[in-house]
């Protein structure tokens, strides 16, 4: 088949443009769960994979002639096989591959100590199918016309993938052509293939952002190294004034305004579970927060309600906070429970706290 006429280079340019579109929608932080993963699927189960089998696969699948033995008499007689790929099985592997591939490059991610981010990981696989989309458009051209690979017609896919199962003889092959029904079947097997593949892409898109915009809310403490999410108070004493950092850490992905409602509460623990017996509010706060950066709103609190069980509340809300704040209603809660000796009053005092900005999260 002529250059001209196959296209050699319109599977792999496709990959590109495919490979563009699932990074603009990462990167712009496309909304809608369907629409996004209509891109980034792709990008995660056949990309990557067809690129660099493309680069070590350049040639097309051909009919090559070779001298078998004849069953009948002890002369040979020439034969045409065919050899090279078969386009369901480059499909196929370029699916594993891929997958794969994701896989190794959110591991060197971690590794490196950036975490799992879904726009490092992406950039990372369009880097890899770039790079191997441009080796195989350099192998391809260093082979004959008639020689290079490229997306054959779908006759051709679904009859290589009934040869795959033993159904019908390949439509390369010159031997045979595959029926109506055939074609059929090899369709739907087709279509079953790519639609696990995609529903595991679309898994992993899912489990990755499985909000796409929300606020982590966290206790820490101040030490020689900067802030730490360990060491909290918990044994106090009436008057003594202890400092409490609550942080705010958001991925909103826009300025957000908080409001912080804090409380101090006396706990009744039975053995049907604990209730609230006493409860004063202490303060509340409005932070604003830039998108992916952490606020930390500092709080010196002076306790004066004694006991073994009180739990200090911090209730989070976007925007203004209502009357009535509490678990239910809050959009973020966090708590400490915490005991105070030396006496009974039933009060606690709060300082007005101060903020301040953090790193990037």
């Amino acid at each position: 088949m002529k250059s001209s006429t196959r296209h050699w280079t319109l599977d792999l340019l496709l990959v590109v443009a495919g490979a563009i579109a699932a990074l603009a929608a990462v990167m712009l932080g496309l909304s809608g769960s369907v629409v996004r993963s209509l891109f980034v699927v792709p990008l995660i189960v056949l990309y990557p994979g067809y690129a660099v089998l493309a680069a070590v696969f350049p040639e097309r699948r051909s009919d090559v002639e070779s001298d078998t033995m004849s069953d009948e008499s002890a002369l040979t007689r020439p034969t045409r096989h065919t050899a090279g790929l078969l386009y369901s099985v480059r499909l196929a592997l370029s699916s594993a591959l891929s997958l794969a591939l994701v896989a190794a490059v959110a591991l060197v991610a971690n590794v490196a100590g950036r975490g799992f981010d879904a726009t490092l990981v992406a950039l990372g696989v369009f880097g890899v199918t770039i790079l191997f989309t441009a080796v195989a458009i350099v192998r391809r051209m260093l082979l004959p016309s008639d020689a290079r690979a490229g997306a054959p017609p779908l006759s051709t896919v679904l009859g290589s993938v009934a040869s795959t199962t033993g159904a019908v003889t390949s439509p390369l092959s010159s031997e045979s052509r595959s029926s109506p029904v055939s074609l059929a079947v090899n369709l739907l097997v087709v279509v079953s293939v790519v639609a696990f593949l995609s529903s595991v892409g679309f898994a992993m898109v899912e489990t990755q952002t499985p909000e796409s915009d929300f606020t982590e809310a966290y206790l820490v403490t101040q030490n020689e190294s900067g802030y730490a999410a360990s060491g909290y108070p918990q044994q106090l004493s009436r008057g003594e004034q202890v400092p409490v950092t609550l942080a705010l850490e958001n991925h909103e992905h826009e300025s957000t305004t908080y409001t912080v409602v804090t409380k101090l509460q006396r706990l009744d623990r039975t053995a049907n579970g604990t209730r609230v017996t006493e409860e004063r509010e202490l303060d509340r706060t409005r932070q604003s927060v830039e998108d992916n950066q952490t606020a930390y709103v500092q709080q010196d609190v002076r306790p004066t309600m004694s006991g073994e069980s009180l739990r200090l509340v911090y209730h989070v809300y976007r925007g203004d906070a209502p009357d009535d704040a509490n678990r239910e209603n809050a959009y973020r809660t966090v708590q400490l429970v915490v005991s105070v000796g030396g006496g009974e009053d039933a009060t606690a005092q709060l300082s007005r706290p101060d903020s301040t900005g953090g790193a990037s999260a």
